[in-house]
């Protein structure tokens, strides 16, 4: 990727001298005809399907297998949107995180009868619904980069 056509934004603020964790995760977004978002809810709240880059694994291969496990969900993960990052410190991790999402668009191609992560409930939601209730604003902002893409090419 031309690091130039790359949209990209930063939330939070880098406190100084807190060493942070880097992690990089990649998250799909599928719109569907209704205009809502596939996320799973969890006891921390709302997150796209997704997640952490696990050891040599592509973008591609991390959505869908966090699909897999979080949802029961076949995906097709088609273009790049954007990439956002978030400066935070992670109650559910307990250390400072600086969290990197890639963000796609995806085709949801299938369904499993049940998904792997149990503590995971699949719900959709509006964009507006997305901005009100994601747990971490750069998903919103991707959710936000994605609808727009998707005005533009209905038109």
């Amino acid at each position: 990727m031309n690091k130039k056509s790359i949209l990209e934004k930063s939330f939070g603020e880098r406190l100084p001298n807190i060493v942070y964790k880097d992690r990089a995760g990649a998250y799909g977004i599928a719109l569907n005809n209704e205009n809502k978002v596939p996320v799973v809810k969890t006891a921390i709240g709302y997150f796209l399907l997704g997640g952490g880059i696990e050891n040599e694994e592509t973008h591609e291969e991390c959505i869908v297998r966090e699909c897999l496990e979080e949802a029961g969900l076949c995906v097709k993960v088609k273009e790049f949107i954007c990439k956002g990052d978030k400066y935070h410190w992670s109650d559910a991790l307990k250390y400072y995180m600086h969290g990197i999402g890639y963000f796609y668009n995806m085709k949801i191609t299938g369904k499993l009868a049940v998904q792997i992560e149990s503590d995971h409930e699949l719900v959709w939601l509006t964009v507006d619904e997305c901005c009100q209730k994601l747990f971490l604003e750069h998903q919103v902002w991707a959710v936000e980069q994605a609808a727009r893409l998707n005005d533009k090419t209905k038109k």
